[in-house]
């Protein structure tokens, strides 16, 4: 515990100047014009929702309203009891989410607390605490701006200008701003009422709605590294205030339990506030068990805790002062799996037999804990999505409830008996996104809790929606990789070294996952493990342990081709925790030169081999020349596809609450290095992306969104445009369309085109007025079936996305901003003009869409005109896209190439 102590002390001060200004860094920047994305789902699945806030007393305005607090998707509003949400939040600058609240005395007062509380390995910082008083119209920032992580907000029930606030603090590093704070004016001035140490934060608090001088805190001790995490400690413990939060005492004794805890989640009865509940991680261990027992690693199941007590149910009738267990853990342990996210406890506001438990499942009893349903046993919360992390009772009814899991939104209205899913909010917590070459191209992106999934860029019905998403993978979904040549191949990976190969021609999945020789040390994947397709030879493929593997016949057999290229730190690989370390995040061969390839390391190396891995290059000692911190986590190495000796590097300090941008180029096969993070602003970036038609053109990832640059890195500029502030995780640009398809952590996949980007050279920035090349589209880009029958059927309460707009698309570019207009015209072959347009003359990349549906497939000039000059393009119209009707298939009785 010492040694993760002083490591952890020890980062907090090597990134004290990023992290104090952590609200700062949540600024919008100044947009591009004219770019606007599709949000395209996937729609089928939705994500973790982790808060939910229902007006305790709504009056008439307010009586159908409740919020949504995706842990990384912002705030949602619905009006209309769930019929359609949305999003109220987005101008905070970050979309996690750690507590949503509205006032009891007041329903047009809401509170945002940023920053989620599930201490997991993808909980993302917020940026503090936020206010609204007009229903979530409108936000006002309140301060607690390094807290990093806000678990909790309590109300005052009758002056809303009291509040408490239970603040986690920084996930990776100790720092002071955390504790129970409590403000008396509405949020101007706050005060640390409870504290414990730099190390020690609040995960939870329950209010005596009818005396709310007594209020109960539970502190959360642990420590998370990126090797390794420990869930609780001595210090994690529940405390009692009886004078509105001005001193404190920690509850013992009574037979509440002592000696290691990890979460602690509480709850009042409502009706009966004398009654509170708790759920407990008990970390002691288990009577005759070794405490140096080994713990086996296991890809889906963390076996850290298998030792210890477990989950415990404690339930209290006089405030606290005695205790009840109401579980045996060794017959039911209510924590489950991975306590640290989950440990929430719910009891029915009049029954105090009804206590509900969040976890991968729902434990509850419904009869003060004498029987625990399981199994086939279990009759409620059976058609959910499991994962739950939040509950709301009806304290006027509390058959009536709402279930935040990792599937979304449910509701019941009989105890849990029927759930009903509010199935579009528009969710998805993206890792990586893949691309084919069909026509429309598809989309592949995986998941976390939600396997990996397919869905088109344009629908047959002219709108993406739920049914058009297929899944393609399993389990948490990272990687896709699809053969650019045959798309009947497709590649993916998921947590900790699953990996598979899927035939789409006939629907079949087979495991390839790489095995270590026999002697060795098994192969150690992160959980997001690597594999890419070979630019030469697609039958290759190559995947990162803490080897560099290669299969040259589609992952039926692996040979290794480097040696470990981590530190191969035997403690931090021993570390706790469900955590893989010393491993390879990121890989790649270029496309110019067969067995030119680039690897990095979550410990942070960097590592280059020419000739297939025969000998290997490091370059972390030269970019820690430059001011990269030692291990920082590699988040992408990227191969330029326009010269042989060019690779950039990303690097990421989110595990270590460092927000710095750290992004290298090398043109020389790494003998020199450049620092190209230039202007980006403070925040990690997950990804780079290098076009393939502009060699100057850049693209960037990072935790706020999407930035670009025209000079390789000399400058950047913000790409957001429509998008939410919302962590990107994986971009790249479709190599015949010209479309950005983006991954959110959070709000799912977004694309646009961005041709006219791609066409962004200094000449054509010289220029007074440009019109840029014009891609082919077809006649019409959807089905005519799309108009035989009467698709308005499905109501309000659907996710749909309109395909890109018919017809082509036609970028400009105006220097500046003109008071007269320019003229567009568009002819056919003959010379007949078919279409004219007046063009107000703003500064920027503007675009104008020529609906061409009626027109005939063909070539046509399109004709931009302004002060006298005038500039002309060629714009093709090709055939419209044919679909065939449901099932059937034009080529059934074709031979499936082999």
């Amino acid at each position: 515990m010492k040694f993760h102590r002083r490591i952890a002390t020890w980062i907090l001060f090597a990134v004290l100047p990023s992290v104090v200004s952590l609200a700062q860094r949540f600024r919008r920047e100044a947009e591009p014009s004219g770019f606007e994305y599709r949000n395209l789902g996937a729609f089928r699945v939705s994500a973790w929702v982790g808060e939910l806030a229902v007006p305790l007393n709504p009056g008439e305005k307010h009586k159908n309203t409740f919020y949504v607090a995706p842990r990384a998707g912002g705030v949602w509003k619905t009006e209309n009891r769930g019929t359609t949400f949305r999003p109220v939040s987005d101008a905070i600058g970050t979309t996690s989410i750690g507590d949503v609240e509205v006032a009891p005395s007041d329903p047009d007062i809401v509170w945002i607390g940023t920053g989620e509380d599930f201490n997991a390995r993808s909980s993302y910082a917020g940026n503090g605490i936020w206010k609204s008083t007009d229903a979530g119209e409108t936000w006002e920032f309140k301060g607690l701006g390094d807290s990093h992580h806000i678990a909790e907000i309590a109300i005052h029930p009758t002056n809303p200008d009291i509040v408490w606030v239970a603040v986690m603090g920084h996930l990776w590093t100790e720092n002071e701003e955390r504790g129970v704070f409590r403000t008396t004016d509405g949020g101007n001035t706050w005060e640390k009422v409870l504290y414990v140490d730099e190390a020690t934060g609040f995960i939870d608090l329950a209010l005596n709605p009818a005396n709310p001088d007594i209020i109960y805190a539970s502190a959360y001790e642990k420590v998370r590294l990126p090797w390794t995490f420990e869930p609780g400690g001595e210090k994690s413990r529940l405390y009692k205030s009886v004078d509105g939060g001005r001193s404190w005492k920690v509850i013992s004794g009574g037979g509440f339990p002592d000696g290691p805890l990890g979460r602690i989640g509480i709850d009042l009865q409502y009706n009966h506030p004398d009654v509170l509940v708790a759920v407990v991680q008990n970390l002691n261990l288990k009577p005759g068990i070794d405490p140096d027992a080994p713990v086996p690693f296991d890809e889906f199941t963390d076996h850290s805790f298998d030792n210890l007590v477990g989950g415990e149910c404690y339930r209290s009738f006089d405030g606290g002062k005695t205790w009840e267990r109401l579980n045996d853990p060794e017959k039911i342990d209510v924590s489950g799996k991975a306590a640290y996210s989950f440990n929430k406890i719910c009891v029915d506001p009049d029954n105090p037999d009804k206590i509900f438990i969040l976890s991968a499942g729902m434990f509850y009893t419904l009869d003060g804990g004498k029987t625990w349903p399981t199994g086939r046993e279990a009759d409620r919360f059976r058609t959910n999505f499991g994962d739950n992390r939040t509950l709301w009772i009806d304290p006027r009814d509390g058959d009536h409830m709402i279930l935040g899991s990792d599937g979304g939104v449910y509701e019941t209205w009989d105890g849990g008996r029927e759930m009903m899913h509010h199935h579009h909010l528009p969710l998805g917590e993206i890792y990586m996104v893949e691309v084919d070459n069909e026509v429309p191209y598809n989309i592949y992106i995986g998941l976390q809790d939600h396997e990996t999934w397919k869905g088109p860029s344009n629908s047959w019905s002219g709108e993406v929606s739920v049914e058009d998403w297929v899944v393609t993978g399993m389990w948490d979904g990272m990687y896709t990789r699809v053969d650019p040549q045959d798309s009947r191949w497709l590649y993916f990976t998921s947590q900790f070294g699953a990996h598979h190969r899927v035939d789409q021609a006939i629907g079949e999945r087979v495991s390839i996952v790489p095995q270590a020789p026999e002697g060795s040390d098994r192969y150690r994947f992160t959980w997001t493990p690597p594999i890419m397709i070979s630019p030469h030879n697609t039958r290759t493929i190559y995947a990162g342990a803490q080897k560099v593997l290669r299969s040259d016949d589609r992952g039926d057999t692996w040979k290794e081709v480097s040696p470990d290229l981590t530190y191969n730190d035997r403690v931090k690989i021993a570390g706790t925790g469900h955590v893989m370390y010393c491993t390879i995040t990121t890989l790649d061969e270029s496309s110019l030169q067969e067995g030119l390839i680039w690897a990095g390391t979550d410990d942070g190396r960097i590592h280059m081999t020419r000739d297939g891995g025969e000998h290997w290059a490091e370059f972390t000692a030269d970019l820690e020349k430059l001011g990269m911190p030692h291990e920082r986590w590699t988040s992408r190495v990227v191969a330029s596809k326009h010269s042989t000796g060019r690779a950039y590097v990303a690097k990421n300090g989110y595990r270590n609450d460092d927000f710095s941008p750290y992004l290298y180029m090398t043109d020389d096969f790494g003998k020199s290095w450049k620092d190209i993070s230039s202007n980006l602003p403070e925040y990690p970036v997950n990804v780079i992306f290098e076009d393939a038609r502009n060699p100057d053109l850049l693209f960037v990832g990072n935790d706020i969104g999407v930035y670009y640059s025209t000079n390789r890195g000399q400058s950047w500029n913000s790409l957001r445009a429509n998008m939410p502030p919302v962590v990107v995780r994986d971009l790249l640009v479709h190599p015949r369309e010209g479309d950005l398809v983006v991954g959110t952590y959070g709000r799912g996949a977004w694309v646009t085109d961005i041709t006219p980007l791609q066409q962004l050279t200094p000449d054509v920035m010289a220029k007074e007025f440009y019109l840029f090349e014009i891609e082919p589209k077809p006649q019409m880009n959807r089905s005519q079936q799309a108009s035989w029958g009467n698709y308005n059927i499905k109501g309000s309460n659907q996710i749909r996305t309109p395909n890109e707009p018919n017809g082509l698309e036609i970028w400009f570019r105006f220097a500046e901003t003109g008071n007269e207009k320019a003229t567009l015209t568009i002819s056919d072959n003959q010379g007949t003009e078919v279409y004219r347009r007046e063009i107000p003359v703003k500064e920027g990349i503007w675009k104008v869409y020529w609906n061409t549906m009626r027109s005939e497939p063909g070539t046509y000039r399109v004709t931009l005109s302004w002060r006298g000059e005038e500039i002309t393009r060629e714009g093709v119209v090709t055939e419209r896209w044919l679909w065939p009707v449901l099932n059937y298939r034009a080529r059934k009785n074709a031979a499936i190439k082999e």
